[in-house]
């Protein structure tokens, strides 16, 4: 939009000024008249008028010029109404959506409102949309934001200087077409020049007329002033056309900068580019359509539109975060997004908030910055009777004659509490599938398929009465066993329920687990006598699953050691070091291991799907890095889970000698990890670890490797190099084989606690490390995972060392593994060669734990003929914090639409997506802001304006001139 203002009407300030510039120009005007009154009091009147007039529009061009008019072109710019869209994706959005067994997940319901309903296309068409997911600790993830179409749209997008006429002003017809000012201004100058000529003409004749007779020339003086006033309104209509045309011709020539006088006057059709002040207009550069324009030209690559990317919607709803803070989430959208564009938050989740900052401080927000909220609650906000096994604990490998603990958590809805009673079932595990058409106590589950809520073959070892309230609180219940005979097993824990139960499918959890007969067979080395080396050597010495074999590095021969058998140097051949299943080194002198036996040590984990633990030392550890150009030293950083550092302690490369303790900062990955649960229970664990498992120095860490899984950091905060704390806790697969790294030998101050938590630890650790070895089961290869206990959400790794016939790496592109998850479907796992592997024969596959349950991979090798199943199971299950309130929050979510003026819209049972889409588009109307932007003072329009002006004064000035010398004026 063009806008025409004076300047100095806007500088002006205050009463007083105006009133002194309104009294000057008054005054200036007053005096004019007065003094042309008195020096032309004698003259005609029509040249008086002419002399007043031109004297005064020369004053008051004067006075324009003072107010100095300027030409802005104001650029009006919409900003597109908002909308955004936030999808809880914690793992409680994995139960179910409604009060059936059968119903979808909750998950799976947002998924069809955003993918398969036209929410999203009808938002687009008003708003700019934004998904969000929340759920995860780092605040709310994007995952899409779309712009309306009318966002480009903006109103006199027009560069200052070349402003088009779309205000009514002269001219306003477009530049292609003569504009009827300029013909009226030639007209008047027309008019102008015949009025002058006809006055000089008539005075030049009247002047040389010849006298004759006195009466002749009374006669004639009569004549005379009758010509006198003839000429003088010729003048008078000569000086108004004057003005008049130069006025007219001058404002379509001020307004139209894209055009030279020329082409104002009609005479020429070129543009601004030929005119005399050299200016150069831009727009002139544009060429029309269709005439080779860049618009036309179809094969501009840069003005093909970008192809949409279809989004995963499973995938990036997944049920994969460990809380609900919705509270932080909502915090966040509305500090990042504007209040004033933001028609509304969409918020589809089932109300469950258990972050740090609570609704209410969310909605307060929402309140003070005037921004609706629009929450879209899934899951059942009454739960039927149901009670069910929310999950399953128990040891996956076992000695005959130990006792150990199976641990259950249960839980119940309803209206009343309810006393089951709770059975642990044993059975032979015969490598059968948990559905079982055939038997009797099978009942339908999803998708129509039968689950068995027995083990075949099972007798109840134990049964305990338990009472569960209604409120969906965790109850734990535990069974001790103590197995005697050999071989892989198959425990269960079942509810016997009552007869109102709603879904008997999670009656029952069980787990596999194996009852070996051999010997653990361990081989410590240690650099020295610290103290972890020997509590763990009298701990597993006393163990009478494990066969210890140490060498003592610094030990001197004859020296007694409590040990199955002493070493003295590595074990020289293959034969010797594959016995072992594990090896414990605990800040070894890598300088007495040969080349050779390092070679050895990369076979045993890659070929024999052997464990190593690698504890850190301030002895030889730092001299690992001392050569680096050495090919062993190389071999044996290789080893490690992490980068080691290259710089010495006192530049950051570990710490020696510390003078405070601090404890280990734990990651999620440690969550999942059962060898750091020293307790009865996680929690306890890593309470223990809080208050005794401090620890002072560390070995220098730069980073993690690729691949490998880091379980704690050393907490001290000076110690932080390039953003990150040193690593203290790390792991990896190492072709078939685990390797573990500990940042320092410090486990043993977990005995200031109980010396059972020092020895629950290396038992579980040491045992996890060798696991591939003890699962090596087939000759054709072993199939490990990463962890043996997930939360619904993790991704779980797979890793399968495969050989062929000839015993030789398996070289096939991919194999495929089967997936059988607690709901009872299979679905097939491709595994692909991993990179990380020389040799070949490795594969490594992942999937996203979606349900709480047992899932079992089965990998199946070899030819039909001679075909072997590897087998690995995974328990998966819930937070507590996402267990604890599975009801649907209606109370609470429906204050969070009222307070902000939205409206909550509750997804029960028999609408459609479709429907509820239906619902929050006609709801929330669009929001857009239109701001106005001045533009700067168009530079061309006021050299021309000036130009006008002075052209004006001067003409008027000269006709007054003129007319006063023809009128014998001073």
């Amino acid at each position: 939009m063009i806008v025409y203002e004076f300047a100095r009407a806007a500088a002006i300030d205050g009463w007083w000024l105006w009133a002194a510039v309104v009294a000057g120009i008054i005054a200036i005007v007053g005096l004019c008249l007065f003094y042309y009154r008195r020096d032309a009091a004698e003259l005609p009147r029509p040249v008086r008028w002419t002399l007043m007039g031109l004297r005064l529009v020369a004053v008051l061009s004067l006075v324009f010029l003072f107010f100095d008019l300027v030409r802005r072109t104001e650029r009006s710019v919409t900003r597109p109404s908002e909308v955004v869209v936030m999808v809880d994706t914690s793992q409680s959005m994995s139960l179910p959506a409604g009060d059936q067994s059968d119903a979808a997940s909750r998950t799976q319901a947002a998924v069809e409102l955003l993918d398969r309903s036209e929410l999203l296309d009808t938002f687009d068409q008003d708003h700019r949309t934004s998904v969000y997911a929340l759920g995860g600790a780092g605040g709310p993830r994007l995952i899409s934001t779309t712009t309306p179409p009318s966002a480009d749209e903006e109103s006199s997008d027009t560069p200052d200087g070349q402003a088009g006429r779309s205000d009514g002003s002269p001219g306003d017809e477009g530049s292609s077409a003569t504009s009827p000012f300029s013909l009226f201004g030639l007209f008047c100058l027309a008019i102008f020049a015949i009025a002058s000529a006809l006055a000089l003409i008539t005075g030049a004749t009247a002047s040389l007329r010849p006298a004759k007779l006195e009466t002749e020339d009374q006669n004639r003086a009569s004549q005379s002033v009758a010509g006198n006033e003839t000429i003088g309104w010729m003048l008078w209509v000569a000086a108004i056309t004057m003005i008049a045309g130069i006025i007219s011709l001058g404002s379509v020539y001020a307004v139209r900068t894209d055009q030279s006088f020329l082409s104002v006057l009609g005479i020429s059709d070129s543009g601004i580019s030929g005119s005399d002040d050299g200016s150069e207009d831009p727009s002139t550069d544009s060429t029309e359509p269709g005439a080779g324009s860049p618009a036309d030209d179809t094969d501009e690559p840069s003005l093909q539109a970008p192809e949409a990317t279809a989004i995963d919607w499973e995938t990036q709803l997944a049920a994969s975060d460990p809380q609900s803070p919705i509270g932080d989430a909502l915090r966040s959208i509305l500090v990042d997004h504007d209040a004033t564009t933001l028609a509304g938050v969409v918020l589809i989740t089932d109300g469950q908030n258990n972050g740090p900052t609570p609704l209410s401080s969310a909605r307060a927000l929402a309140r003070r910055d005037e921004v609706s909220l629009y929450p879209v609650g899934l899951g059942s906000s009454q739960p039927p009777t149901n009670v069910r096994v929310v999950d399953l604990e128990a040891p996956r490998r076992v000695y005959p004659g130990d006792k150990f603990v199976v641990a259950s958590v249960l839980q119940a809805t309803g209206k009343s509490p309810v006393e089951v009673d709770v059975e642990l079932i044993d059975a032979l595990d015969d490598g059968g599938e948990d559905t079982d058409s055939g038997n009797p106590s099978a009942v339908t589950g999803n998708d129509g398929e039968e689950v068995s809520t027995t083990l075949p073959g099972g007798q109840v070892l134990e049964s305990q009465r338990v009472r569960l309230e209604p409120d969906a609180s965790l109850t734990d219940v535990r069974f001790e066993i103590e197995p005697q005979t050999v071989g892989r097993r198959r425990l269960a824990v079942r509810i016997v329920a009552p007869a109102d139960d709603h879904n008997r499918v999670d009656d029952m959890q069980s787990a596999r687990y194996e009852v070996v007969a051999r010997k653990l067979k361990v081989l410590a080395i240690a650099g020295g006598p610290t103290r972890d080396y020997r509590f763990v050597r009298n701990l597993l010495f006393r163990d009478e699953s494990v066969q210890l074999d140490v060498w003592l590095q610094t030990g001197q021969l004859g020296m007694s050691q409590d040990a199955d058998g002493l070493l003295t140097t590595f074990p020289e051949t293959a034969e010797e070091l594959f016995e072992y299943d594990a090896i414990v080194m605990f800040d070894p002198d890598w300088s007495a291991i040969g080349t050779a036996s390092l070679d050895l040590i990369d076979r045993f984990l890659t070929q024999q799907a052997g464990g190593l633990v690698l504890v850190g030392g301030p002895v030889y550890h730092p001299k690992i890095t001392t050569n680096r150009g050495d090919a062993r030293t190389n071999q044996i950083r290789g080893f490690f889970p992490v980068n080691l550092a290259t710089r010495g302690p006192l530049l950051g490369g570990g710490r020696q000698g510390g003078r405070s303790a601090w404890p280990l900062q734990f990651t999620s990955e440690a969550a999942s990890a059962e060898f750091l649960w020293i307790a009865d229970t996680p929690q306890e664990s890593f309470d223990l670890w809080q208050d005794v498992g401090s620890v002072y120095d560390f070995v220098g860490v730069k980073s993690a490797k690729p691949g490998a899984k880091v379980y704690a950091y050393f907490s001290d905060p000076t110690t932080e190099i390039s953003g990150s704390l040193p690593i203290f806790l790390a792991s990896q697969f190492y072709g078939a084989g685990r390797v573990y790294f500990q940042g320092s030998g410090e486990m043993w101050r977990l005995r200031a606690a109980g010396d059972q938590y020092f020895d629950n630890y290396y038992t579980k650790l040491i045992r996890w490390v060798s696991e591939g070895r003890l699962l090596r089961d087939s000759n054709r290869g072993v199939l490990l995972v990463d962890a043996t206990r997930a939360m619904v959400g993790q991704t779980v790794t797979l890793r399968a060392v495969l050989v062929d016939a000839q015993y030789q790496p398996l070289s096939e592109p991919f194999v495929t593994a089967k997936l059988l998850s607690p709901d009872g479907r299979f679905r097939d796992l491709r595994l692909t060669p991993s990179n990380d592997s020389p040799r070949g024969g490795t594969y490594t596959g992942n999937f996203v734990a979606t349900k709480s349950g047992s899932y079992e991979i089965q990998l199946t090798v070899g030819d039909a003929l001679d075909q072997e199943v590897l087998r690995q199971s995974v328990q998966v299950r819930l937070p507590t914090s996402e267990l604890e309130r599975p009801r649907r929050a209606d109370d609470e979510l429906m204050q969070l639409a009222m307070a902000t003026r939205g409206k909550y819209f509750p997804v029960n049972e028999g609408e459609t997506p479709s429907m509820v889409a239906a619902k929050l588009t006609s709801e929330i109307a669009p929001q857009p802001q239109v701001t106005v932007l001045a533009g700067t003072p168009d530079r061309l329009f006021g050299e021309r304006r000036n130009a006008v002006l002075m052209w004006l004064i001067a003409s008027v000035l000269t006709f007054e001139w003129i007319t006063r010398r023809l009128h014998r004026l001073a």
